[in-house]
C-alpha cells in the first residue's frame, strides 16, 4: 500500500500538461482573474449622453412623422408602430445604463464567452434556416434573424459585432503586454483566423457582406490604435481586400449593386438609389417638413431602415441632414478622444472599436444615400428603426460612457520603442508604461 507506481506517475503527469495547457489557452485568450488597473475615477462625459438623446430623438420623431405613411393610415397600426420603436429606445436607453453600471472587469473577464456566444447564435442561424426551422426567418433567400413570434425578430450579427470588440480588444491587449504585437505567428496569424471565421459566418453563410464590412472596420480600427506596424496594417487591408472582392463576384445581387454605382446597371438594379435620390432632392434646403413625405408611401424601399437617411433629407432639407452629420461628427470625436486619454490599453482598444463600429455604419449608410459608395444593407445608428441594432449600439456606448469615468487629465503617449515599451515586467495585464503630456482634454 502506498507505492508509487509507473501508471501513477504517467496519469499525474499527463494531469499536469492538461493543466498546463488549458492554463496556455486562458493566457492566450485573456481571461485572468486579475483585477484590472484603472486610473482615478470621475465624472463621467455627460456629453456623450446629450449627443446619443438628440440622435435618437431625431429618429424617433421622424420615424413617428411617416407612420401614417407606412401604414397606409391604420390609426391601429400606427400606434402600434409608434409603440414598438419607443419601447426600442427605452430598452436601448437601460441597456446603456446597465453596460455603464457593469464592472469594466467584467468585460475583460468575460469577453471571450461574449464572442463564442455570439458567434454560435451567428453560426446556427442559417443552418436552422436550410433545416426549415420556424425559429429562423429568412427572406430573398439570406437568414439573418431570429423569429421571436410577437416580440418581434433578434439579429444576432450585431451581438457579433459587440463580441468582437470585446475579444480583439482583450486579445491585442495581451498580446501588446507580451511584447508579441507585431508577431506574425503568435498574434496577427491567430487574429486573422478567427476574423475570417467571423466573415465567412456572416458574408457567405448569412450575405450579409455591410456587416462583414463593419466588422473588419471594427478590427482593423484596434489594429491600428494598438500600434500594430503599418506593413502588418496594408498586408491585413489587402488579405481583407481580396476576400471582400471573391464575396463580391461570387453574389449576383452584390455584382449588380457595383453594376448600378458604375452606372451600368438597369432600370430594376437602379431602382432603390434613384427613389434615394429623388428623396433627398426634393427635400430641398429645409425639407418638405414632417408628415409630408412622398417617398415613404412604398416608393423607397426600407425607408425606415437601411434608407432612413433618404427620408430625412426630405422631411428635414439640407439643413437637416447637415445638423444631423454634425451631432455624428461630435459623438465620433468625443469618442476617439478618450484614446488619448486613457491610460489602459484594454480600454482604449474598446473605445478604438466601438469607434469604427459606428463609423463604419454612418459612412457607409450616408454614402449609400448619397450615391458616394454602393448599395449595402446597414442601417444609420440611433435613428434607423429596430430593436437589435438599437440594443447592442446603445449597449456599447453604455460601455464607452462607463469608460469615460477613468480617463486622465493629460494626454498620455506610449514611450519611443513601440511594443517594447509595454513589457509587462513588473506591470500587470494591459499596463503598458505611458508618459504624460502636458495637453489638456
Amino acid at each position: 500500500m502506498g507505492r508509487w507506481t509507473t501508471t501513477d506517475h504517467n496519469q499525474n503527469s499527463s494531469a499536469r500538461r492538461t493543466k498546463l495547457n488549458l492554463s496556455k489557452i486562458r493566457t492566450l485568450f485573456f481571461e485572468t482573474t486579475d483585477s484590472l488597473e484603472l486610473s482615478r475615477k470621475h465624472r463621467p462625459d455627460y456629453l456623450l449622453v446629450v449627443l446619443i438623446m438628440a440622435l435618437a430623438l431625431i429618429g424617433l420623431i421622424v420615424l413617428f412623422s411617416i407612420t401614417p405613411a407606412l401604414t397606409n393610415g391604420n390609426d391601429a397600426e400606427s400606434l402600434n408602430f409608434m409603440l414598438r420603436q419607443g419601447l426600442f429606445l427605452t430598452i436601448g436607453l437601460v441597456a446603456f445604463f446597465i453596460a455603464s453600471k457593469i464592472p469594466l472587469d467584467f468585460w475583460r473577464k468575460h469577453g471571450v464567452k461574449v464572442f463564442i456566444l455570439a458567434f454560435f447564435v451567428c453560426f446556427i442561424l442559417p443552418i436552422m434556416g436550410w433545416l426549415n426551422i420556424s425559429l429562423a426567418r429568412c427572406t430573398y433567400g439570406a437568414c439573418r434573424w431570429y423569429s421571436l413570434g410577437n416580440i418581434g425578430t433578434f439579429q444576432p450579427a450585431e451581438f457579433l459585432k459587440f463580441g468582437t470588440v470585446l475579444f480583439v480588444a482583450g486579445f491585442l491587449a495581451v498580446r501588446t503586454a507580451q511584447s508579441k504585437l507585431n508577431s506574425i505567428k503568435e498574434s496577427l496569424l491567430p487574429l486573422g483566423l478567427i476574423t475570417f471565421m467571423s466573415l465567412f459566418v456572416i458574408v457567405v453563410m448569412q450575405k450579409d457582406l455591410g456587416t462583414g464590412i463593419s466588422l473588419v472596420a471594427i478590427v482593423l480600427t484596434q489594429l491600428i490604435i494598438a500600434g500594430v506596424k503599418l506593413k502588418m496594417i496594408f498586408l491585413s487591408i489587402a488579405s481583407l481586400s481580396i476576400t471582400g472582392i471573391m464575396a463580391i463576384l461570387i453574389a449576383p445581387h452584390r455584382l449588380a449593386r457595383i453594376a448600378t454605382f458604375l452606372g451600368q446597371g438597369n432600370e430594376t438594379a437602379d431602382y432603390h438609389i434613384n427613389q434615394a435620390m429623388i428623396a433627398l432632392g426634393s427635400g430641398g434646403m429645409t425639407g418638405r417638413g414632417l408628415g409630408q413625405s412622398v417617398q415613404a408611401f412604398g416608393w423607397l424601399p426600407e425607408a425606415i431602415h437601411d434608407s432612413i437617411f433618404a427620408i430625412l433629407g426630405e422631411t428635414l432639407g439640407f439643413i437637416g441632414l447637415v445638423v444631423i452629420i454634425l451631432i455624428f461628427a461630435m459623438l465620433l470625436r468625443r469618442i476617439i478622444s478618450k484614446v488619448d486619454f486613457l491610460e489602459n490599453t484594454y480600454l482604449r482598444l474598446i473605445v478604438a472599436g466601438i469607434f469604427g463600429w459606428l463609423v463604419a455604419h454612418v459612412v457607409m449608410n450616408i454614402g449609400a444615400m448619397t450615391y458616394l459608395l454602393p448599395l449595402t444593407g446597414i442601417t444609420l445608428p440611433l435613428v434607423s428603426f429596430g430593436g437589435t441594432s438599437m440594443l447592442f449600439i446603445m449597449m456599447s456606448l453604455g460601455v464607452v460612457f462607463g469608460i469615460s469615468r477613468y480617463t486622465l487629465h493629460n494626454k498620455v503617449k506610449l514611450e519611443e520603442g513601440g511594443e517594447h515599451a509595454s513589457s509587462v515586467r513588473g506591470r500587470r495585464f494591459g499596463r503598458p508604461h505611458y508618459t504624460n503630456r502636458s495637453d489638456s482634454r
